[in-house]
């Protein structure tokens, strides 16, 4: 049971990646890296200093509600401009990183098209455009967005410059061509060295050097110049992530536990924390702050963690319930904005015997984006569906790249050891 726990709590953290990728995007647009080498020597650890931003989730989020009133009307006011329907969509966005909210997600997407509406052509927020579909998972649409970019009149500066070109890399990594993303990564290096850094820890946490990781996840905490205890605190959860997959539970607890310490209130380190307490065996709490968390934020990841663990003591009437309920809510991210929700939706097919869901949403995620996740979550979802055959290809061909998780390993051995037909 420990092991599939393990598994399943790993897609949400790849399914939150690329929202992490479009925050740091928004970030480096706004403001300037601080000077870096392009290599990789141990960063000493930063000083304990912040240079501001809220010091809770419950500080952020009330942050965040007052300028969203401000900008809503300020766009009702000037409905024509289009820059103000932008700062609108940006201020949902920074909500929906905050929130993990579908909704806060699709404002900001129904803000960015009326800014287009009113936009002369050739003009727009095509930056946000970018950050947004890539965190959406619509990848062609951010490259779209680049590519206008590209043809502005006024190229656009070194800072933004570097930043197009590494999320041209992470397009390319979703899309699975691996040497391209980090070659895309080292160009943009050399315009503004370390902007990279956490682009490269993610690339090495799923490609089986969680050493170097985590290495990169220290460098992109003590380069950059404007740490807030909110970037501080996801840091500290990334590098108790990488322990976590490693199977050092104690050392992941007292890593999520400090993150929690320096921005306390967010739901993403308290499930973390539920997490590892799972695993340890102390349900009772576990369920507790699953509960809270679901009452909170309405996220069905957690429904599905309630339904498991009432299922593994074994409540079926809990389990069903639970996995109602999750279901419900997936119908509707599907319906809102389906790219986003296809990943991790499929795990919830998984966990109740879905296997014709899990085999749609695994053909449709993998369509969308065919890097290694999708590829072995298709592999899963082929196998649990008696596509033995076709199981194993998918899953060689995983195999055959760089990509290397706890989920492909476990996934290989079932369908390795799977009798032929």
């Amino acid at each position: 049971m420990a092991t599939d726990r393990t598994i399943s709590r790993a897609s949400l953290i790849r399914w939150l990646f690329p929202f992490v990728l479009a925050a740091l995007a928004l970030l480096a647009l706004e403001r300037t890296f601080g000077p870096g080498a392009p290599n990789v020597p141990r960063a000493p650890a930063p000083p304990p200093i912040f240079v501001g931003g809220p010091k809770s989730y419950e500080e952020a989020l009330s942050r965040i509600d007052a300028s969203l009133a401000g900008a809503r009307q300020r766009a009702e006011e000037r409905s024509g401009e289009w820059l103000m329907h932008a700062v609108l969509a940006r201020r949902y966005l920074a909500r929906a990183r905050l929130t993990g909210s579908f909704d806060d997600y699709a404002a900001a997407d129904a803000a960015l098209a009326r800014a287009f509406a009113v936009a002369r052509p050739g003009t727009g927020p095509h930056a946000t455009q970018a950050m947004l579909d890539f965190t959406l998972h619509r990848l062609a649409g951010a490259e779209r967005a680049l590519d206008s970019m590209d043809a502005y009149a006024v190229p656009p500066g070194r800072i933004e410059r570097a930043e197009m070109i590494a999320m041209r890399g992470d397009i390319a990594f979703y899309r699975g061509r691996y040497a391209e993303a980090l070659a895309a990564y080292a160009e943009a290096d050399v315009i503004a060295p370390g902007s990279a850094d956490f682009r490269r820890a993610v690339y090495h946490s799923m490609t089986g050097r969680p050493d170097l990781a985590d290495r990169y996840f220290e460098r992109a905490a003590a380069g950059t110049p404007f740490r807030t205890p909110q970037a501080a605190a996801y840091i500290e959860l990334q590098r108790g992530i990488l322990d976590l997959d490693r199977g050092h539970w104690d050392a992941a607890l007292i890593r999520f536990r400090a993150a929690d310490r320096l921005f306390p209130g967010h739901w993403l380190i308290e499930e973390h924390i539920a997490e590892v307490l799972a695993l340890k065996g102390d349900i009772e709490t576990a369920e507790r702050l699953y509960r809270d968390i679901v009452g909170s934020t309405g996220h069905p990841e957690f429904m599905d963690a309630l339904a498991g663990l009432a299922r593994g003591q074994g409540d079926t009437a809990g389990a069903r319930r639970w996995s109602h309920r999750a279901a419900g809510e997936w119908t509707r991210r599907l319906r809102l904005l389906p790219e986003a929700a296809y990943g991790h939706a499929i795990d919830h097919c998984l966990a109740t015997e879905k296997w014709d869901c899990a085999l749609d949403l695994a053909r449709r995620n993998h369509a969308n984006r065919s890097y290694g996740e999708a590829k072995v979550l298709l592999a899963e979802a082929l196998f649990r569906s008696g596509r033995l055959a076709e199981a194993r290809e998918a899953i060689d061909q995983v195999l055959a790249s760089p990509w290397r998780t706890a989920r492909t390993r476990a996934v290989a051995i079932r369908i390795e050891e799977a009798p032929l037909p």
